[in-house]
């Protein structure tokens, strides 16, 4: 019974598709006669019969049940829609052209937001730029662990981080040009460090996440200041976006150095020191006394594990008033604790012999602290023709820190005893950097454009009451320098007391400059397109530090001590040795003055891009010695002047390729 009915089944589909017709055809524009992909084709008289044309044009139409005449329905988008009376028969294409309809439409304006914080933005901006670039997005600086400004430079092509002495990256290295040689910049516009000795800022103070981007320019154009050999490194923040937008991030972690191994985290009593030096607080006329300095630094604490970690940012935008309004505000705090060990090894060349030696072994651990506090506002207002922008930065980091160090010279080693010094610092250094700018842009005509700022800005570092203290051990070591020279075994013999230091710094760094640039734009034959720019800039700045050191020798240079323990730190009497402070050359205000002028032309074609100008820049310094040494003045000046060309050229051989030469 089963094959009969198969067999049923098999005859009557046989027979269908005997009686069943197929049309085969194309579809092409009228004017061109390009295929038209995805063309819908319906039988009017069999609603149900339809297809569609394919990558060619073609189509082929099933389940027709004659042979005879038949009306096709072509519809395609943008095209007029067309009825065609067709022949099926066993043979033929049949071919079909539709026409454009084309309609007058009223004005259309469009609108578009440019994404600015994708990879893709960071490396058209490379691409496009005339001079050299390297971008790091605000997508790839969030998908980073870095959490600061310096660690994620590290990831940018070309660039080396030079670090402080607990291991921390901090000031960077453009083109193996040294720190000094290049200068940092926010949202454009050149700020102030707060190091106490240098220009340069040590950049691990900014957290990353208020970043939109970093740009490493790695050469420079006649409308940059002139004292970057090196390169710059502008920091461009969080701008507002194109609708309503809050972002929060948060973590939580711990530092494996102290729970892995067990290692203790060092403090010392920051509650308890002295606020300001005796020559600051009662004149220079003031002899100074152990009693004036409070006992707090000098008491060092050991914790098994300190707080966790904890790192955080928010930030909140948007647009107002048909988007003409824009506000931006970004907050970012971090909370860390570290710990490192570092090994130092110093040498000399041995008298008489053409070979070094080790003299001096060094083991320090560092105990830090860092809390970092960071917000930034913007608001801007977009005219028609018109842009203003007023920003303001305020960053603030403190670092509390203990360090422990192990000091052995190698020269006075005994058959059976050795010499080591056991050293702690104890700090708490602050440093601020506080800027704000007025920015405006204003297209005058369509040609014509012109930009202006005025900025204010200032850096500050408080390192008050720094503690160096060194207790000299006596050890046993029958086996005399071998590899257990830092081992917590020890057999101590002897711990006397031997100095101390009380360091005392400050300085602020005030900085007004303003500026002023014109661009225009031309056209040449040969699809050459020509920018004229040309400006002038003044900046002012005024600069103090102050220095005070206070060296103390033991009361009793026979007072034996348990050589166990930091307790012993903190249990000893002290004289002053140097009672008025210690002469520094780091006791100085200065003042500078920059005026520049500078003129340039950019020509971009499909070929490439050339760029050339000239800088010129009159610098006027003056600076105050406030202690007087021998042999130097206390008030020195110096005026000069630098006149600075520059040029570049991008050829583009490809869509995909550039090529460039800068000087």
């Amino acid at each position: 019974m089963k094959r009969i009915l198969i067999s049923a089944a098999l005859i009557a589909a046989s027979s269908a598709a005997a009686s069943a017709h197929t049309l085969d055809g194309i579809v092409k524009d009228h004017r061109t006669g390009e295929p038209l992909i995805g063309s819908v084709i319906v039988v009017k008289e069999l609603p149900d019969v339809k297809t569609t044309t394919g990558l060619d044009g073609s189509f082929t139409l099933h389940e027709l049940p004659d042979k005879g005449r038949y009306t096709l329905v072509v519809r395609y988008v943008s095209y007029k829609t067309r009825e065609i009376p067709v022949e099926v028969s066993d043979k033929g294409v049949v071919s079909i052209s539709l026409d454009e309809d084309l309609k007058e439409l009223g004005e259309v304006v469009i609108k578009g937001h440019k994404e600015s914080h994708s990879d893709r933005s960071a490396i058209d901006l490379e691409k496009t730029a005339g001079n050299v670039l390297n971008v790091m997005s605000q997508q790839s600086i969030q998908l980073s662990p870095d959490v600061n400004v310096a660690s994620v430079l590290q990831r940018v092509s070309g660039v080396t981080m030079e670090r402080d002495a607990s291991g921390e990256a901090s000031y960077a290295i453009l083109r193996g040009m040294d720190k000094r040689y290049n200068y940092t910049l926010v949202n454009g516009v050149k700020i102030p460090s707060p190091d106490d000795k240098n220009r340069y800022i040590p950049l691990n103070i900014f957290p990353s996440d208020l970043m939109d981007r970093l740009v490493v320019s790695k050469s420079l154009t006649a409308d940059m200041e002139g004292d970057a050999a090196g390169g710059v490194v502008d920091m461009v923040m969080k701008d507002a976006p194109s609708h309503f937008q809050i972002q929060a991030n948060a973590a939580i972690g711990m530092s494996d150095y102290f729970w892995k191994d067990g290692r203790d985290y060092l403090s010392s009593d920051r509650s308890d020191y002295t606020h300001k030096s005796p020559y600051e607080a009662n004149g220079k006329d003031y002899k100074a006394q152990t009693s004036d300095f409070a006992n707090g630094p000098t008491k060092i604490t050991t914790h098994s594990t300190p707080a966790p970690n904890f790192i955080g940012g928010l930030s909140v935008g948007n647009r107002f008033w048909k988007d003409r309004i824009g506000v931006m505000l970004a907050g970012s705090m971090q909370n860390v604790f570290r710990g490192t060990e570092r090994t130092y090894n110093s040498v000399k060349m041995a008298s008489g012999e053409q070979a070094m030696y080790i003299y001096s072994l060094q083991h320090r651990y560092y105990s830090t602290h860092d809390l970092t506090a960071g917000v930034h506002a913007k608001v801007d207002l977009q005219l028609d023709n018109h842009k203003l922008e007023w920003y303001n930065m305020y960053i603030r980091t403190n670092s509390k820190g203990v360090r422990y160090n192990n000091s052995i010279n190698t020269e006075y080693i005994g058959s059976d005893t050795y010499t080591q010094d056991d050293e702690t610092r104890s700090l708490s250094q602050t440093q601020t950097i506080f800027a704000t700018h007025l920015k405006g842009t204003h297209h005058l005509t369509h040609d014509l454009t012109v930009d202006w700022a005025g900025i204010f800005s200032q850096a500050k570092e408080e390192d008050p009451d720094r503690v160096y203290l060194t207790l000299t051990n006596t050890v046993q070591s029958p086996d005399g320098v071998d590899g257990s020279l830092w081992s917590a075994d020890k057999n101590i013999l002897k711990t006397l007391p031997k100095n101390m230091e009380r360091r005392f710094q400050h300085n602020t760094d005030k900085d007004w400059a303003g500026y002023l640039n014109f661009s225009y734009d031309t056209h040449f034959a040969h699809d050459v397109d020509a920018t004229w720019k040309a400006g002038g800039q003044y900046r002012r700045k005024e600069r103090g530090n102050r220095y005070y050191s206070y060296i103390f020798n033991p009361a009793n240079i026979s007072q034996q001590l348990d050589g166990n323990g930091f307790d012993q730190f903190a249990s000893i009497d002290w004289t002053c040795k140097t009672p008025y402070s210690q002469a520094s050359q780091l006791n100085y205000d200065s003042k500078e003055h920059i005026g520049a002028a500078y003129a340039m032309i950019t020509l971009k074609s499909k070929a490439g891009e050339l760029n050339a100008g000239l800088r010129a820049e009159h610098t006027n310094q003056i600076y105050t010695m406030l202690q007087k040494f021998r042999n130097m003045g206390q008030v020195g000046e110096q005026s000069y002047w630098d006149y600075l060309p520059s040029a570049s050229i991008k050829w583009t051989p490809t869509k995909k390729m550039n090529v460039r030469l800068s000087y």
